[in-house]
């Protein structure tokens, strides 16, 4: 597998930090200010040494070589872009290194794509803080990374500019295939961009796995350009899908990626289903439910608020469409 992988990685405030990306995948560190997410990009990068662990990248081991040397672009907090100079010499600046390259070219193409080539001869006090986020990502793509490191990026922006800039830069980064770790603490955010969410409090890793739902796929049916319908063992769903059809593979989504309800919903809803609830266990404000849905069990959360409310014996489970996901099935499984 080539990606990012981090293993048992201590510094700083982290202690036996270890996940894995795969080649392509979006990882989002989540967690609370203070919780140590900057600290382990910064170990990543190479900022920051390393007390003890191994980092591979693409599947070389850069726990011990220089930062240049990485394959690594990092996109901080504050952006760093230089004042002084233009848009395209801010993006242009980490090729000066390289004379094989044809430069203009590859800066224009890369300013096109982001949809920022009209402002390539302005300075950065004169861009909205959007465009000096287009910036930053384009200089941070153009050489080509093998890992993006992005530190809460669009922190600065009101939240239609995080919703519109967060499209376009997931359009890109998925265009790139590029392998990404992206902080934030915010759990919206962390949901709508990331393949993988990586939950990190007092520098250690919170198990993300727990609530996490994989079932195998019988078959699939496309029905559309991007959703088909995936049969599972004893009921189907819709799934967004954007490969040929095929057996292996599973669906995969989150306990919080369900609506629980006693209440049927009032019009016919994508994915519903009906279960009990077969045990629980009450956790921080949220109740964690195994229900079982015709045989097949699932797991899920309620709010504690909503909990004397349910109906143990009988439940709808609606399962969102945007937090399905579909997997190849790997020796993980």
């Amino acid at each position: 597998m080539e990606g990012l992988k981090v293993e048992s990685v201590s510094a700083g405030i982290l202690k036996d930090i270890s996940f894995t990306l795969k080649k392509g995948e979006i990882g989002v560190l989540l967690g609370p200010n203070g919780a140590g997410k900057t600290t382990l990009l910064n170990v990543i990068s190479g900022i920051v040494p390393l007390k003890s662990g191994r980092i591979y990248i693409d599947g070389r081991e850069v726990s011990n070589i220089a930062m240049e040397e990485r394959g690594i672009s990092y996109v901080f907090q504050n952006l760093a872009l230089f004042p002084h100079l233009t848009v395209y010499e801010n993006v242009a600046f980490p090729l000066r290194i390289n004379r094989k390259i044809n430069i203009e070219e590859k800066v224009l193409q890369i300013l096109k794509k982001l949809d920022i080539h009209l402002l390539k001869d302005r300075y950065p006090l004169k861009l909205s803080g959007g465009e000096r986020q287009k910036v930053a990502i384009a200089r941070a793509l153009v050489t080509n990374p093998k890992l993006l490191l992005l530190d809460e990026p669009f922190s600065s922006l009101d939240f239609e500019m995080r919703k519109f800039i967060r499209a376009e830069f997931l359009k890109v980064i998925k265009e790139f295939s590029l392998t990404t770790l992206f902080v934030t603490h915010d759990s919206y955010e962390a949901e709508e961009l990331g393949d993988k969410v990586i939950k990190i409090r007092q520098g250690r890793l919170i198990n993300s796995e727990n609530d996490i739902n994989r079932i195998k796929v019988n078959s699939i049916k496309r029905i559309s350009k991007d959703t088909a319908i995936a049969y599972l063992n004893n009921f189907s769903l819709i799934v967004p899908f954007n490969k040929d059809e095929g057996r292996n593979c599973y669906v995969e989504f989150s306990g919080k990626d369900l609506y629980i309800s006693s209440s049927r919903p009032p019009v016919p809803t994508l994915n519903t289903l009906e279960g009990k609830i077969i045990s629980y266990k009450k956790n921080n404000g949220r109740v964690e439910v195994s229900l079982d849905v015709k045989g097949t069990r699932i797991k899920g959360n309620i709010p504690l608020y909503m909990w004397e409310e349910i109906d143990k014996d009988r439940v709808y489970i609606i399962v969102k469409y945007r937090g399905i996901k579909i997997r190849e099935v790997s020796n993980d499984l």
